[in-house]
């Protein structure tokens, strides 16, 4: 009987510790990129080559590499290469003469660098200078003084903020997440932090992102 028990003993320790090597932290592993924000996105076409080509389109490229002398840091909220292509796949669809763009270049360079600038602060703000959101409040009620609002080149208005979340039944002690709410179009969802190119900081958005409501 001892021996079953002693057996057990062993099989619950190595389960153990076997449950804790797999808590993962989904953080990038080297968040520095040895490169401006520009080619960060050239390095990774699968992700930006539509985020790439409109930025170049919209004659914003010294911005994102860092030779605008009154922004020579910026965050940058990246939207997508997928989402882009379902934005232009969805102005097909809707078949309105003038907004049907079947490429980067059907659309007009001043709407793109409208939406682009949308998207980008004037400032560098990793996640660790965001502020926690006040679990009191919704994050869009007037007496939320969490979160760290922002407002983009482009003039709209976000609030960003972090969540903590619990882990093994402990409050506040799991994965600490990045959030972004428009305070036009309402949530944005995040996708990766703390993307560091020499330049300033991309945090990028998810695929689900609908291209142009932050």
């Amino acid at each position: 009987m001892k021996k079953i028990w002693l057996l057990w003993g062993i099989i619950a320790l190595v389960w153990a510790c076997d449950t804790e090597q797999k808590v993962i932290d989904t953080g990038v592993s080297n968040p520095y990129f040895d490169g401006t924000i520009m080619d960060y996105l050239r390095s990774n076409d699968k992700n930006w080559d539509l985020t790439v080509e409109m930025i170049e389109h919209a004659d914003l490229t010294d911005l994102f590499e860092g030779q605008v002398d009154t922004c020579p840091e910026i965050t940058f909220w990246a939207p997508p290469a997928y989402s882009i292509l379902r934005f232009m796949l969805e102005s097909q669809k809707a078949a309105v003469p003038g907004e049907i763009y079947t490429k980067i270049s059907d659309m007009p360079k001043e709407l793109c660098r409208t939406f682009l600038l949308k998207h980008v602060v004037s400032k560098k703000y990793l996640k660790s200078d965001i502020a926690y959101i006040n679990k009191d409040y919704f994050i869009n009620e007037e007496k939320q003084d969490g979160g760290t609002d922002m407002t983009c080149i482009g003039g709209n208005k976000i609030r960003a903020y972090l969540r903590g979340s619990s882990w093994a039944g402990v409050a506040e002690a799991g994965a600490v997440t990045l959030n972004l709410y428009s305070m036009e179009h309402g949530e944005i969802p995040v996708a990766s932090p703390d993307i560091q190119p020499k330049n300033g900081v991309v945090h990028a958005l998810n695929y689900s992102y609908n291209f142009g409501k932050i």
